[in-house]
């Protein structure tokens, strides 16, 4: 989060500032950006461990290693 904002999101700002954006405007929607980047990076993170969860364990919460599959590498 914080290479981000360093990085990427003042140059943002800095354009709609020469666009002619009030400066509060665009330190706001700048920071509408990062948070839905952060929600976004979230909702993805959580959708990946529950979809593997559900794959690898059983009902009764025992690791089911014989559901994991070594695939050959071309």
């Amino acid at each position: 989060m914080t290479v981000v904002g360093i990085v990427s999101l003042p140059g943002m700002m800095t354009g709609q500032v020469l666009a002619g954006e009030n400066p509060e405007h665009a330190v706001r929607y700048q920071i509408m950006i990062m948070f839905l980047i952060a929600a976004g990076s979230a909702l993805g993170t959580v959708c990946a461990v529950l979809l593997t969860f559900r794959r690898l364990f059983s009902a009764d919460h025992r690791f089911m290693v014989n559901r994991l599959v070594m695939r050959r590498t071309a």
